[in-house]
């Protein structure tokens, strides 16, 4: 191995959780631009007689959603970059088919609790012991 490749391979968990914070920040910047424009549109509709509200309120209710599944895909690929070792292996454990373990170190319990919006819609079933977060992914899953 080059130098330059035992560089990148140590500093390979770094860049990643850094990719993963800026690909957070920028979904959280436009999804609360989104909602942001959501309520301005609601209130002109409503200053010009227009009986907009069920459809703003559905509106505004889905993007705020998409925010929490923003927020959890994020939070799976932080738990990824946890489960990084220096070296770019990923330590992982496959427990039986469809759940797999990973070290969350000390962030486990906020990424666990932050995977609970793709849990609650059944896209994966999450639990966690101690520093571990164990994922469940269901075998059959039909989009």
């Amino acid at each position: 191995m080059t130098e330059v490749q035992s560089i990148y391979r140590a500093d390979l968990k770094t860049a990643l959780g850094l990719a993963a914070a800026a690909a957070g920040h920028e979904a959280r910047n436009a999804l609360n631009g989104l909602v942001v424009n959501l309520e301005v549109v609601r209130a002109m509709a409503k200053g010009a007689g227009h009986d907009a509200e069920p459809f703003m309120s559905q509106a505004i209710a889905q993007s705020e959603e998409s925010i929490r599944l923003s927020e959890a895909a994020i939070a799976l690929l932080n738990l990824v970059v946890a489960a990084l070792n220096p070296d770019g292996s990923l330590v992982f454990e496959l427990r039986e088919p469809g759940q797999i373990s990973l070290n969350g170190g000390a962030d486990a319990e906020r990424l666990s609790a932050a995977l609970q919006p793709l849990a609650d819609r059944g896209a994966i079933g999450v639990e966690r012991s101690g520093s571990t977060v164990i994922l469940r992914i269901p075998v059959e899953r039909h989009e």
